[in-house]
């Protein structure tokens, strides 16, 4: 029961069971956890589910917002392969719990987001390097009997960027200094880019900063200068705070890259378009670390198209259902 059965409901035909709990109309069920039919069917093919079947999935706190199980259920579907990816949910105080219980099932892989991407480590077998150093692993897969970690959101800020410019001694502008933003900084240092770290807390700043041996600059210093590339790592702009935006006046770089994909269009991006700048979307970073999650734990190209059409069509029809926050009237960052 609650949202913390939902895969229960998917697998329990694939199990022998007779019957499982769907909700007959698309608008919701009559219990937390309950998904409509068509959702049953079309996205998690309980129907089609066997005792055979390859689990993986995203275990979060909270986790029904994610769109994971949409984008790796089409790839998944696209390449034929008899596997599922369910949303678990998993609180802080059962992370063990669940590597008890991954352990015992065909659970051969999965994503990991808020709150678990540091408290993971403890439980690997093995961590790749690169997710040492950033401290954070979103990536888990099973391999002869042992728990490998690794961090593909550095694929989703490389991949794209590298198709704008070559990162070798380009000059990068990163707002943010949490996880994403750490991730993003050590991934273009072994690139070696050349990186400069702003935000509201100039001593975060200064600390992510000294990690990678950059440069870290007040808002006010940052607006001045100019860069080949923005990164945004922040929450501003993102659902519900749609109408903030880090620089609502000039922006200081050649290419502007939003990490935040809900809106998919956010202020900061619509005022970089306004003003003819490049812009590389949330959305790209979201299907290009989930593509490298599912060649990790497939062995087989990711459907890129498709993993992107499905996303995009699911964050449009989120956006036409949420309700729009105004922007501030004089366009500038609200106070937090």
């Amino acid at each position: 029961m609650s949202e913390i059965g939902l895969p229960t409901r998917v697998l329990t035909p694939s199990l022998g069971g007779l019957y499982t709990f769907a909700a007959p109309l698309e608008n919701g069920g009559t219990a937390p956890g309950q998904i409509p039919a068509k959702l049953m069917r079309s996205l998690y093919r309980c129907e089609k589910l066997t005792r055979h079947t390859r689990l993986y999935g995203v275990v979060a706190c909270p986790v029904a917002h994610s769109k994971s199980p949409q984008i790796h259920n089409r790839a998944f579907q696209a390449r034929r392969l008899d596997s599922v990816y369910l949303p678990f949910l998993v609180s802080p105080a059962h992370l063990s719990d669940w590597m008890k219980f991954a352990a015992a099932q065909p659970v051969f892989g999965f994503s990991v987001t808020i709150p678990h991407k540091q408290r993971i480590l403890r439980y690997l077998d093995f961590i790749d390097p690169q997710a040492r150093r950033i401290g954070a692993v979103n990536t888990v897969w099973r391999k002869a009997g042992k728990w490998r970690g690794t961090n593909t959101d550095t694929e989703g800020v490389l991949k794209p960027l590298s198709r704008h410019l070559r990162l070798a001694r380009s000059s990068v502008l990163l707002a943010g200094y949490g996880g994403a933003a750490r991730a993003a900084a050590i991934a273009l240092s072994d690139a070696s880019a050349r990186i400069t770290i702003t935000g509201r807390n100039n001593q975060s700043a200064q600390s992510l900063a000294r990690t990678i041996n950059g440069e870290a600059v007040t808002l006010k210093q940052a607006a001045q200068n100019h860069y080949d590339v923005l990164i945004h790592a922040t929450p501003l702009g993102m659902f519900p705070r749609t109408g903030e935006c880090l620089f609502p006046d000039r922006l200081p770089a050649s290419i502007v890259f939003d990490m935040v994909y809900h809106p998919l269009e956010t202020p900061l991006l619509k005022l970089a378009k306004s003003r003819g700048i490049p812009v590389i979307t949330g959305l790209e970073m979201f299907v290009q670390q989930g593509a490298r999650q599912f060649e990790i734990w497939t062995g087989k190209p990711a459907p890129e198209s498709e993993m992107l059409k499905v996303v995009e069509h699911e964050l449009r029809k989120r956006s036409e259902a949420s309700p729009k926050e105004p922007a501030p009237s004089n366009g500038r960052v609200k106070k937090s």
